[in-house]
């Protein structure tokens, strides 16, 4: 039988993770939760578009738009995660009724 937790993929080490997933959630709390990661993400990049670069008189440099991708990328590689995991809750959840 499969583990009930499993670990964010995105995580520093191999050591011990600290972030995991419970697979026993429904359905819902993992869309839920993934859902907010993919607006975090979106909203985050839409900032930078609207920024813009220094023909719109943007003051994102370098440092601050990598930080940013960061983020982001963490943010989308989490609600990926628990897409994955939320699509085997919602096949679990239909065949029980």
């Amino acid at each position: 039988m499969a583990e009930q937790y499993v670990p964010l993929t995105a995580h520093p080490t191999q050591k011990r993770p600290a972030l995991l997933i419970d697979r026993h959630a429904s359905f819902e709390e993992l869309h839920d939760c993934a859902g907010l990661r993919l607006s975090a993400a979106r909203d985050m990049l839409f900032t930078v578009t609207t920024l813009g670069g220094e023909s719109k008189g943007g003051a994102i440099d370098g440092r601050d738009l990598s930080s940013i991708a960061h983020a982001a990328y963490l943010l989308l590689n989490d609600a990926d995660d628990l897409m994955n995991i939320a699509g085997r809750a919602h096949s679990r959840e239909v065949s029980h009724g």
